[in-house]
């Protein structure tokens, strides 16, 4: 028995995908093989356009050299049509490999309409495709109807397109699009070290507000990231329709995955304002609760009271608990209840008992009317939180946390370290965020802010905005600034939707769930939106969203 890897890479062009069953047979010298109805077990709906799918399978004897292969379907399912672009098959113990270069459409109303085709080894080894991902940014008027040039160079080559083109998008490259295009390189250009991209000023609204483009090697996988987040436009910025851009950090940029639970009356939801986690489990807080859930429990599950043997508690405490965070084992809840709003602390181990809690103050030693929500950056332990309503003259305030005041149990343990102010893409005006919802933080200094109120805020400024910090100074007096990286609405991928009839955005947290530790969720960024109208319990929706 021999064992093979099969490589198979479907077309980028539109509809070049195929939901039929897939076979390829192999001629060698010494013998052939026939592999029917090829599943990649690492891809749900392989064979849809961009894949690059892989096939461990293995021949009753040697093949030998391999002269010839026929791939074909039997033209079933939906949608049969399909576009392949390569296949390599790779002798897994001498390690030897036959690439075929095959560019062309199986399919009954394609080409020469046969479901079959027949192809012999290219002369070059081995190909690359690249995944290249662009994302316009979403200022106003950011999109461009030009004609988009691309070139990238790595340290073992370079490639170059002369016109960009998303084919799944007839209008591509308008404000907050997401395009990739899939390229297919013979050779492998190793690392990527810059790009060059401009646009050739044609058409109506040629200027472009570019966020950046990343780089997938679909090969090894490896990825490169070239933030640009500037105008490419004759009148803005510096005028210039084309920059040269080193590789960079990540981009914060995400899809939306669906909800779950969706639109459920499950016990502990009603009037539910927060969520975070620890490495094991969820806390969420309602009106004057806070519950904990280990990771494993499926949030669809009705639940009314504690059951510590399955790792459920629940603890009654004050009025109106907004969005909560978790770090260094200990639970950060803000509260606004009759009097000044303030912050109090649980152990993650016991939240049944208060440790401390701070009445919050504002730099010139005023109280905050009211504190929604906080998040605290993991990267530095500080405490970000505003008012209900973030403008120029009322920032958030960032504090410090002492750990020690809050093990003696005393009840000033924040104080204050710096003011934030929000700016929009091109890092002019003053962005403002009207009924404030939640607030969360990811691994590389990005905040997320969730906001928004049903009744009397317009659902086109709520939502999620995303916005990268700078290096904070310790002064209590002093104001940094923070731009927008991304921003949810109504109509792109990153989106939360919310309606005028009950529906509002809450709380939001970061967590890494493709590992499949929380039933039927997955993705990394994880938001409440709750409908409260008519009479009964609030439903419960819980988005997720995945990093692009």
């Amino acid at each position: 028995m021999a064992n093979y890897k099969i490589r198979i890479v479907t077309g980028s062009i539109k509809d070049a995908g195929t939901d039929a069953n897939v076979y390829l047979t192999a001629l060698g010298t010494k013998s052939s093989c026939t592999w029917n109805n090829l599943n990649d077990p690492n891809d749900g709906d392989d064979f849809e356009k961009g894949d690059v799918n892989i096939f461990n399978v293995s021949s009753p004897s040697d093949l030998g050299d391999i002269k010839q292969i026929t791939v074909g379907h039997n033209n079933k399912k939906g949608h049969a049509g399909w576009f392949v672009s390569s296949v390599q098959i790779t002798e897994v113990a001498s390690g030897k490999m036959w690439t075929f270069i095959t560019n062309r459409w199986i399919a009954k109303d394609e080409a020469d309409r046969k479901l079959y085709a027949t192809f012999t080894p290219s002369s070059v080894t081995q190909t690359t495709d690249y995944k290249i991902t662009v994302f316009t940014g979403e200022a106003k008027d950011a999109g461009t109807d030009a004609r988009v040039h691309f070139a990238a160079c790595g340290t073992s080559g370079s490639f170059s397109l002369s016109n960009l083109n998303d084919p799944d998008d007839g209008d591509d490259f308008e404000a907050g699009d997401v395009n990739s295009i899939v390229f297919t390189s013979n050779v492998d250009i190793g690392d990527i070290t810059k790009i060059t991209i401009g646009h050739d000023n044609s058409g109506k609204g040629p200027g472009w507000f570019l966020d950046g483009v990343k780089i997938r090697n679909m090969r090894t996988g490896k990825v490169w990231c070239f933030p640009v987040y500037r105008w490419l436009s004759k009148s803005d910025d510096d005028g210039k329709i084309e920059r040269t851009v080193s590789v960079g950090k990540d981009m914060p940029h995400y899809d939306y995955l669906g909800q779950y639970p969706k639109d459920r009356e499950n016990g502990w939801s009603n009037e539910l304002n927060g969520v975070c986690h620890d490495a094991s489990n969820w806390y969420f807080t309602q009106d004057g609760k806070i519950w904990k859930f280990p990771v494993s429990h499926d949030l669809k599950d009705k639940c009314s009271s504690e059951n510590a043997s399955k790792g459920i508690y629940k603890y009654s405490y004050g009025h109106h608990l907004g969005d909560i965070d978790c770090y260094n084992g200990y639970l950060f809840v803000p509260v606004s209840d009759h009097g000044d709003p303030y912050v109090v602390v649980f152990s993650t181990s016991d939240i049944h008992k208060p440790l401390a809690k701070n009445v919050m103050k504002l730099p010139n030693g005023g109280k905050f009317s009211d504190i929604g929500w906080l998040a605290i950056n993991p990267n530095n332990g500080l405490l970000f939180t505003s008012n209900g309503y973030i403008q120029k003259d009322k920032p958030m305030y960032v504090y410090s946390i002492d750990f020690n005041a809050i093990r003696a149990g005393k009840n000033d343990f924040l104080k204050i370290y710096a003011q934030v102010n929000l700016r929009d893409e091109e890092g002019d005006d003053y962005v403002e965020r009207g009924c404030m919802q939640g607030g969360c933080f990811d691994n590389d200094n990005n905040l997320f802010l969730c906001n928004g109120y049903y009744k009397n805020y317009a659902n086109s400024k709520g939502g999620i905005t995303v916005y990268e910090l700078p290096n904070i100074p310790n002064n209590p007096n002093g104001v940094v600034f923070a731009r927008i990286k991304s921003r949810s609405n109504q109509s792109h991928a990153f989106r939360f939707q919310f309606n005028s009839l009950g529906e509002e955005p809450e709380g939001i947290t970061y967590w890494d769930l493709d590992n499949g530790r929380s039933p039927n969720i997955r993705g990394q960024l994880h938001a409440i939106m709750i409908d409260n109208a008519g009479t009964g319990a609030d439903d419960f929706y819980f988005k997720h969203y995945r990093k692009i």
